[in-house]
């Protein structure tokens, strides 16, 4: 319907569109956060839901600019915001089955339906093959990988010896998987139909263990950081009690945080100096195992102060809300021919086809945001018998619908 136009990527106007959204961002859009972790609100906590949100939602908003303006060069920077959302995988994950220690069927089918009703609709619809997404089945991965490994044995998640024990398998498990040549391909084999993706590439499951292989630890990372989560809230009450105490009219805690925060520093420098300007290529070898340090050295330096812990950015709160709306909606609303062009509403006005394309693109992810939400309230309620029924039905209206639409099919020779 609409012609295509070739994506078109300078420097400045990226930059510049950056600098106006975060400008706004801080400008009107600074709150204080009242949410909670580990059941409570404190000062001391850190990586709260909003503050997370936020994190997602600006680089969501990065990651979806890159696809657009066809950002290239910002193609390793790229690599660490996906290794960030899977460090939150396994970070968010782990803390709700540790503390919640909530692993019943109703709780994985949410999730489960949380991830994959939105991609298993738009794939039914398009034709479209389910690793064309290849988000949502990382993420369904890693919250796998997660939930069973606290669900199996769920008493040792209490005993620090045999919880130790289970990240060890964990830990064991992936390297076996991903670290040694062709086990990946071998295992993931038998999901071909689910996992595959015709690309050219001649093994249809090349995406997967390529796109899976990529963050195969940061995940591991993030169960963890939410383990040692109490140890990581001891030092900050501990830096900040120290402010009673000063050297040279500074208050020793931060002092203590200085010098941390010097350290840190100087492994990210080494970082963003010998590994992130890396072709694609050598940089995607190095990836699993140092894809950890601007993760962590970002989530060190959000929660520096008390401050910076209080507060966050409500517009990119929000549009992290909706990260796997305009993550599906950016490769029919913005982009065309599996993202390789953009969809041309004012054909030979790109600033302004960029602004009527926003314009509709984040209403859209918005309702279907809220429209997955409804579906899973009504799916899915907590009653088991009142839940059966309705998957049933549900079933059966998928079942009728797909044979009335075969026969039309044979009917009328479409």
């Amino acid at each position: 319907v609409f012609p295509k136009d070739e994506r078109i990527y300078t420097r400045d106007t990226f930059l510049f569109l950056v600098f106006l959204l975060f400008l706004a961002a801080i400008v009107g859009s600074v709150s204080d956060t009242s949410d909670k972790i580990l059941n409570r609100y404190s000062p001391i906590c850190f990586a709260y839901r909003d503050q997370t949100e936020e994190w997602k939602g600006w680089m969501q908003v990065l990651f979806v600019w890159y696809h657009y303006f066809a950002a290239v060069e910002w193609y390793n920077w790229i690599r660490v915001y996906i290794a960030c959302y899977v460090w939150m995988t396994g970070f968010g994950n782990f803390s709700f089955f540790w503390i919640k220690q909530d692993y019943s069927l109703w709780r994985f089918m949410k999730m489960f339906f949380r991830l994959n009703f939105l991609v298993i609709l738009v794939c039914a619809t398009v034709g479209n093959e389910y690793m064309l997404y290849y988000i949502c089945a990382m993420h369904t991965y890693w919250f796998l990988s997660v939930y069973f490994t606290m669900a199996i044995f769920p008493s040792w998640n209490a005993q620090t010896s045999m919880m130790t024990l289970k990240l060890f398998i964990y830990a064991a498990c992936n390297y076996v998987i991903f670290d040694i040549p062709g086990v990946a391909s071998v295992l993931f084999k038998p999901f071909w139909l689910i996992l595959g993706l015709n690309d050219g590439h001649g093994d249809v499951m090349h995406e997967w263990v390529f796109r899976a292989g990529l963050d195969h630890w940061i995940c591991f990372v993030g169960m963890l950081c939410a383990y040692n989560y109490p140890h990581f809230e001891q030092f900050i009450a501990y830096t900040e009690k120290q402010n009673e105490v000063r050297f040279l009219r500074i208050p020793s805690g931060n002092w203590i945080k200085a010098a941390v925060g010097g350290l840190i520093l100087c492994v990210f420098y080494a970082w963003y100096e010998h590994i992130l300007p890396l072709d694609k290529f050598s940089y995607n070898h190095l990836h699993p195992y140092t894809s950890f340090i601007p993760v962590m050295s970002y989530i060190y330096f959000r929660n520096v102060s008390r401050w910076l812990r209080g507060k966050y950015l409500g517009l990119f709160a929000y549009l992290g809300k909706i990260t796997l709306e305009t993550y599906l909606s950016q490769l029919h609303i913005y982009l065309q021919s599996n993202a390789k062009n953009l969809i041309g509403y004012f054909h030979g006005y790109p600033l302004l086809n960029f602004a009527f394309a926003t314009l509709i693109y984040i209403p859209i992810s918005h309702c279907l945001f809220e429209i997955t939400i409804e579906v899973s309230a009504y799916l899915l309620p907590k009653d088991a018998k009142e839940r059966s029924k309705k998957l049933i039905a549900s079933v059966l209206v998928i079942v009728a619908s797909t044979a009335l639409g075969k026969t039309l099919e044979l009917i009328t020779g479409l």
